[in-house]
């Protein structure tokens, strides 16, 4: 490990704030930020079932330029394994856009010209990460004129990514921890429709058919065909297992993209480090 004393305030820094999906990224940006002495900070998950993608930035940006450069970024993703954030080149590594391009080169790409410098961005370094159905980019970026990032600032960034990875992990487990029983059950099989959530978590209560007729004012009949249709759909015919699975967290692979839970609405930060704004560099 790169046992430096500003990476180890850091790392406790990080696990000591116990963060969730909602608190984690203002951690991250204010933690890379210290250790890379960067301008902006972005981070971006991509939900590979879907394709869906969330991303967010440690300034606040212009929307309409954000969406162009985004729309210029993914013309140009392809042509290095760099841009198209490839878990099999970066590996473990911190990689600096100088460790992959000269600065002439730099300079004469369409991705430089149409995406970076446009919004003043210029040196840039990475790291990037696999989790279940998720892959994971943070980027510290450096406006025109700064120097490139030192190979001490590539050594902190790169031992940091193991504890943003464990972190993440726990962040999940908290945020779906926090769902109510409903949603974890919905999430867990969308098949079921919203009366049949709303009987199956009364029946994990402990309430009898008749008192959960009472309580949603159907009849008891209405109650045993949601019953049978729940148990269908969730493949067991026993009244103890579907309580069990109202009060268990659905594996991960069984969630929508974890920004669309039922939480505050994702965004980029409002909370603006004391740096420098730029437009978003993708």
């Amino acid at each position: 490990m790169f046992a430096e004393p500003l990476l180890l305030q850091e790392v406790v820094r990080l696990y000591e704030a116990e963060p969730d999906l909602l608190t984690l990224p203002g951690l991250l940006f204010e933690g890379v930020t210290r250790l890379t002495d960067a301008d902006v900070v972005t981070w971006t998950e991509v939900h590979l079932s879907s394709g869906e993608l969330r991303a967010l930035l440690s300034v606040e940006s212009d929307p309409e330029l954000r969406k162009a450069a985004f729309e210029a970024y993914a013309r140009h993703a392809a042509s290095h394994p760099f841009w198209q954030k490839s878990p099999a080149f970066f590996g473990e590594r911190a990689v600096r856009e100088s460790d992959v391009f000269t600065d002439e080169e730099f300079m004469a790409l369409p991705m430089a010209q149409e995406v970076f410098l446009p919004s003043g961005a210029r040196r840039i370094m990475g790291i990037v990460m696999l989790h279940d159905e998720y892959l994971l980019e943070l980027s510290a970026h450096r406006i025109v004129g700064r120097s490139a990032y030192s190979d001490i600032e590539r050594d902190r960034l790169q031992a940091y990514r193991a504890h943003v990875l464990r972190t993440y992990r726990q962040a999940q487990q908290r945020t779906i921890d926090k769902l109510p029983s409903a949603d974890r059950l919905r999430y867990a099989f969308p098949g079921l429709t919203q009366r049949q959530v709303e009987v199956a978590v009364w029946l994990a209560q402990g309430n009898s058919n008749e008192a959960i007729a009472a309580a949603l004012d159907i009849s008891l009949d209405t109650v045993k065909a949601h019953l049978k249709a729940i148990f269908s759909k969730i493949g067991t015919d026993s009244r103890l297992a579907l309580a069990r699975l109202v009060h268990t967290v659905p594996p991960f692979s069984h969630m929508p993209p974890l920004w669309k839970l039922p939480m505050e609405t994702w965004g980029t930060q409002t909370r603006p480090i004391n740096q420098p704004a730029m437009n978003q560099p993708a």
